[in-house]
């Protein structure tokens, strides 16, 4: 009995609020009141370019894409080439004649192309991280209107040089 009073009482908490909040998200949009910079991250980590389309900087999501597209492709490229090079080395270290072991030009050009995948894959890890970091600047400077007309003019005056600046 008393395990059902509770569920009674946790069920009936749920439905009082002390504070009335009006933040519905319009998902089709990305508009909700407020302008969460932790939801403009959570959506970029989540999904790569989805926190810049909740920013409504819908320009730079083919930016995010073909930059990381263009990583994804050098790290498979060089990850495929350096595995053609292993399988061609176990197929020599295989066989029992040791003058078809590989040269140290070759083992160093391996390990070139292993370094080169490793790069890569930095690579796309840093423009996954840079791309989150963009959506959640953005989103913290969504609301400030950058557009001002900002200008600094050189006065003619007694002095030296006199800077002016007006907002």
């Amino acid at each position: 009995m008393r395990s059902i009073v509770c569920i009674a009482f946790l069920l009936a908490s749920k439905l009082l609020t002390a504070q009335e909040t009006k933040s519905k998200v319009n998902w089709f949009t990305f508009t909700d009141d407020p302008h969460s910079p932790k939801k403009a991250t959570v959506y970029s980590a989540v999904f790569p370019g989805l926190g810049q389309a909740y920013n409504h900087k819908y320009w730079k999501i083919p930016v995010i894409y073909a930059a990381m597209g263009g990583g994804t492709y050098y790290m498979l490229n060089k990850r495929a080439q350096m595995r053609t090079m292993n399988a061609d080395f176990t197929t020599r270290y295989a066989d029992a004649n040791t003058a078809n072991d590989p040269s140290s030009r070759e083992l160093s050009e391996r390990d070139n192309l292993r370094r080169s995948r490793d790069i890569g894959i930095l690579v796309l890890s840093g423009l996954y991280a840079l791309q989150i970091v963009d959506a959640t600047v953005d989103a913290h400077f969504y609301k400030i209107d950058i557009n001002q007309n900002l200008n600094v003019q050189l006065l003619n005056s007694n002095q030296f040089l006199q800077l002016s600046y007006t907002f």
